[in-house]
């Protein structure tokens, strides 16, 4: 009798020890709920968490794979400390994501005359032209250098994440201006949190959030 008393105390603790705290769910989400996530906003900073392959541009003034960070997470902070919900994501998310607007961060750079490029914009469908249009005006109070055609590369109008996102509004690579050109490099390397705390004004305003996000002063 006692032999069966004692096994059936050891049973019943370690029955206990394996027991989740209350409120845990047991389950796992299935591979079709983690790659319908959904969120207001996405924001990925380009090239960020790469090693190897395309790391982006650079010149003597800075790393675009360190500035795109920087002004997604900016961006992120203020978006969602007005309450609106962001997905941060870097380069290598793999799972498709449903949001009013998605933004890609990036900067432009090429060998040669760097001053040649500058600011644009990529997108891969007419829906997104309005939102586009309104980003252009919005950074162009600011932005006083070279702007470039909407999509004047293939990899602006075919971005490759433009397939792993489904957007009510709009789907947007914004490239923020050239790295390489001292000019433009110059401005804005100091300014990049601030261009962050647009982005954020931007989108909250697009998705009628008006007063959330405060305009910032460059």
């Amino acid at each position: 009798m006692r032999l069966w008393v004692l096994l059936f105390i050891v049973s019943f603790v370690t029955a206990c020890s394996h027991t989740r705290p209350a409120g845990q769910s047991v389950s796992t989400p299935s591979q079709s709920q983690r790659q319908n996530l959904s969120a207001e906003v996405f924001i990925q900073a380009g090239h960020e968490g790469r090693s190897k392959g395309k790391l982006g541009a650079r010149s003597v003034y800075g790393r675009e794979i360190n500035w795109t960070p920087i002004v997604a997470d900016a961006a992120t902070h203020y978006l969602r400390r007005a309450g609106i919900s962001v997905i941060r994501a870097n380069a290598n998310w793999k799972p498709k994501t449903r949001t009013q607007l998605a933004l890609f961060i990036h900067f432009d750079g090429i060998a040669g005359d760097p001053c040649r490029t500058g600011a644009s914009i990529g997108y891969d469908d007419a829906s997104d032209r309005p939102a586009a249009q309104a980003w252009k005006r919005l950074y162009s109070q600011y932005f006083h250098y070279r702007w470039r055609k909407d999509n004047f590369t293939k990899n602006l109008s075919q971005y490759y994440m433009f397939k792993r996102t489904h957007t009510r509004d709009a789907e947007l690579v914004l490239e923020l201006g050239a790295i390489g050109c001292p000019q433009q490099a110059l401005w804005l390397r100091p300014r990049l949190q601030k261009i962050g705390q647009l982005v954020a004004y931007f989108a909250a305003n697009r998705l009628g959030y008006y007063n959330r996000v405060p305009k910032p002063q460059m």
